[in-house]
């Protein structure tokens, strides 16, 4: 049992190298955007401009006005990234490794806390080696490498006080909820299926199962409400808005509405068509006072044409889904065609849907091992992990499986250890001498 763990610790050390030499490699050899790009920058500037003074601002030049778009979850990995990196990238990409270290280490706690065994130890390169966190933890700016972290963090939360009822363990989720609110919009439909998915458990169990998973539920609830609740007060004083940003009415019509366009018949196109010229302002860089205004514009737009057309909606969304759920093809990889890329993608979308298959069937091999407050809190993870896959949708990124990916390497983990006692189980039984009748065995007479 040493000698695996000493193996499993070394492969854990192993792979953060491995991702650590390719955040590199690609930085020189295949122009990784580590502080280009549309996001990056957006991030790298918010952060600038917070440092020094001017406000929450995404504008390189005077007057620096306010955006609506950012939240400010970025601001706690990237204020300490561009101060100790001295703005260096490949300084920046060796430091947030340790990020990628937590995360992994998340996963390996995880999976000890689910009695995956020794081989708990597994869950930490495997979630590093995972298609989505090695790609996106090379990206040392952008959200999906604190969002990883995150999401660990909420899935801990729920194991250590669902199945040890252990308070640090509810205090875990009500941080984990403000944060990753700050973090992401979109970690709002996270959020609240982590609270459904609790209700659900807490309908379904008894007495003290029962109390934790409300409590649960309660502790996530308030985290995510804090964080809306002041961020919207932000908005308000600064806009005269009282909502939380612009992502959602952008992402209403420049993203799901404009995805409906390959299903839609001659005048739906013509009518999508006008609507995205009506609003050729993209939010994201806007800076104007009427921010909320043209969100607000947008979304009401953008909900017009999905509710005319949700038929044409419902298949470009469950589209994207599924290619986002079964094929690793990020923007960098979608966006340039080449025979390299091609083969990149086949190949990482060949181990993002063997995670998929491997981890699925660990994780109901694992399931009836499993006491009751475990199974719950299984259940809990898993479910996040399906709604984030959903509200992907149109945007056909991978980033949105990173908290299902939690729960796959869990159960890869898992899958490997079974694999391997099987193998063990059937060698050890091949070496058996076998047993000679007892009619057959030879006498004391007749032997000599």
């Amino acid at each position: 049992m040493l000698h695996t763990r000493r193996v499993l610790l070394i492969l854990f050390v192993a792979a953060l190298l491995l991702q650590t030499a390719a955040t590199i490699g690609a930085m020189f050899f295949l122009d990784l955007p580590i502080s280009t790009g549309w996001d990056n920058e957006d991030y790298i500037r918010t952060a600038d401009n917070t440092l020094a003074a001017h406000s929450f601002s995404v504008e390189n030049a005077p007057p620096f006005r306010p955006n609506g778009f950012r939240t400010p979850g970025p601001l706690v990995l990237n204020i300490p990234l561009r101060l100790l990196s001295f703005k260096n990238d490949i300084a920046a990409a060796l430091i947030s490794r340790f990020v990628v270290f937590l995360a992994g280490l998340l996963c390996v706690i995880i999976a000890a806390e689910l009695s995956v065994g020794k081989y708990a130890l597994l869950a930490g390169p495997m979630f590093i080696l995972s298609p989505t966190t090695f790609y996106y933890g090379m990206l040392a700016y952008c959200t999906e490498l604190p969002y990883a972290v995150v999401c660990g963090l909420l899935a801990l939360g729920a194991v250590l006080y669902l199945n040890k009822a252990k308070g640090g363990g509810a205090v875990l989720i009500g941080l984990s909820a403000l944060y990753a609110l700050y973090l992401r919009p979109a970690a709002l439909f996270v959020l609240i299926a982590y609270i459904g998915s609790c209700a659900v458990v807490a309908v379904f169990t008894r007495q003290g199962l029962r109390r934790r998973a409300l409590i649960a539920a309660l502790a996530c609830l308030f985290g995510m409400s804090v964080a809306y609740a002041t961020w919207c007060y932000r908005n308000y004083v600064v806009f005269n808005r009282f909502e939380y940003s612009t992502v959602s009415g952008e992402n209403l019509l420049k993203y799901n509405a404009r995805a409906m366009e390959p299903f839609l018949d001659g005048q739906g196109k013509e009518e999508l068509s006008e609507s995205l010229n009506k609003y050729p302002i993209k939010l994201q860089r806007y800076s104007g006072a009427d921010q909320f205004v043209l969100s607000d514009q947008e979304g009401k737009e953008g909900l017009r044409l999905i509710l005319k057309y949700p038929k044409a909606f419902l298949q470009s969304h469950l589209r994207g889904t599924l290619e986002s759920t079964f094929i690793f093809r990020p923007e960098a990889l979608r966006s340039r065609r080449s025979v390299l890329r091609s083969v990149l993608v086949i190949a990482i979308s060949t181990a993002h849907f063997g995670y998929l298959v491997l981890g699925t069937l660990g994780l109901v091999l694992l399931y009836p091992t499993l006491n009751v407050a475990q199974r719950a809190a299984l259940v809990v993870i898993v479910s996040v992990g399906l709604i984030s896959v959903l509200t992907g949708g149109a945007l056909y990124s991978p980033r949105f499986r990173i908290p299902l990916d939690i729960a796959f390497v869990v159960g890869t983990a898992n899958c490997i250890s079974w694999m391997r006692s099987r193998f063990l189980f059937k060698l050890r039984k091949g070496d058996r001498p076998k047993q000679i009748p007892q009619a057959l065995a030879p006498t004391v007479e007749n032997t000599f």
